[in-house]
């Protein structure tokens, strides 16, 4: 299949949904629909329901659901209100919807994490089972008060879920009810440097290894997940997401997000910079079929510092297209990688206020 399509959120306002059109024969990507949602509502992160009919969107004081016809047909159903604190929603709070996950097994909820203050609770939500529109907020849990999760995954059956929290400088785990979409917690154990800021998490899909991104700490740190507690065991196994020798790697860049390969055979991840005088890093590492880290494959430079974005997004069918999308001069750039090298073979640029936030696969 030739041409597939792609959509990406922003981080400002106006609101708009972005989709393009990627040929992997002609290597070309172009801006095709510009679709306008709420405008005080853009999708600072935004992922597909487990059919692709529906997309949410973590978009500013919201979380918000659209349907999804085609690629150029998405139409907003709902935004609700974040109701885990009642000065979240309050607009001289800076409490934003941050981040949200979609189940892809039943009973198909989504897991929403806002970030900065009054962010120590996550919120589930049911979906329509016709319409797959966000529809009740069955469940506000706790973390703890000075809690900002910016990263979730759960493990491959769904039953574990692992949260990233930056501001509290640990993993948390929680158990979600059987036959139901509400969580438990299991437990949290503390990041390895206290200076880390865990921002995301990927997992292995034996359900073995879990990958850790440490935003402040620049590297991906590995662990085991113990098969009795369910809980991540820090390997002592760390990978660089920058360069060695940067003068002061704790604040002149901050890592983004790791994701693997739709194989599970290759795990990406990459850095932004605070300067636009400074490139951020797109890093590969190569996977055993049980999840070890083997090696790490390259750390390039990418085009920009990121700007707030610098999100690789891997094709979900294929290991060969990854996207790259920063907000700093607004492109969505795709990469063929291909016998362990990474190479751009296209790009656009849409010059639009916050425009570059993550790519998201649609077909």
């Amino acid at each position: 299949m030739p041409v597939h399509h792609l959509m990406v959120g922003t981080w400002t306002p106006p609101g708009a949904i972005f989709t393009f059109a990627f040929d992997d024969e002609a290597l070309t990507v172009e801006l095709i629909k510009r679709t306008e949602i709420p405008k005080d509502e853009p999708i600072s992160w935004m992922t597909f329901s487990h059919d692709r009919k529906a997309i949410y969107g973590a978009a500013m004081k919201k979380w918000s659901s659209f349907a999804v016809e085609s690629p150029t047909s998405i139409t907003h159903q709902v935004s609700h209100p974040m109701q885990h604190d009642p000065n979240a929603s309050l607009a001289t709070t800076n409490t934003r919807a941050i981040f949200l996950l979609a189940a892809n097994k039943p009973p198909y909820a989504v897991y929403c994490n806002p970030f900065y203050d009054h962010a120590g609770h996550g919120a589930v939500f049911t979906t329509d089972s016709t319409t797959k529109a966000l529809k009740e907020n069955v469940q506000n849990y706790p973390y703890q008060p000075n809690t900002g999760i910016h990263g979730m995954v759960f493990d491959p059956k769904e039953e574990y879920l692992y949260s990233a929290d930056l501001r509290a400088n640990k993993l948390w785990v929680h158990r979600r009810r059987e036959n139901d979409a509400a969580l438990d917690l299991v437990g949290s154990v503390e990041c390895p440097d206290h200076r880390d800021h865990p921002r995301w998490v990927a997992m292995h899909p034996t359900g073995n290894y879990l990958y850790a991104l440490m935003e402040k700490g620049n590297r991906i740190c590995e662990y085991l997940i113990d098969p009795a507690t369910h809980l991540p065991v820090y390997m002592h196994r760390q990978y660089p997401l920058i360069p060695p020798g940067i003068p002061d790697r704790w604040t002149q860049y901050r890592a983004d997000v790791c994701i693997l390969s739709s194989s599970g055979k290759y795990l990406f991840a990459s850095s932004r910079a605070n300067s636009f005088d400074l490139t951020g890093y797109v890093a590969a590492f190569a996977l055993s079929p049980t999840g070890a880290i083997e090696r790490q494959i390259c750390l390039n430079p990418t085009p920009t510092s990121g700007g707030h974005s610098n999100a690789v997004a891997p094709c979900p069918w294929s290991d060969e297209w990854v996207a790259i999308t920063d907000d700093q001069e607004g492109w969505l750039e795709i990469y063929r990688w291909q016998d362990e090298f990474l190479a751009r073979v296209a790009r656009v640029r849409v010059p639009e206020p916050g425009f570059g936030m993550n790519a998201i696969w649609y077909d």
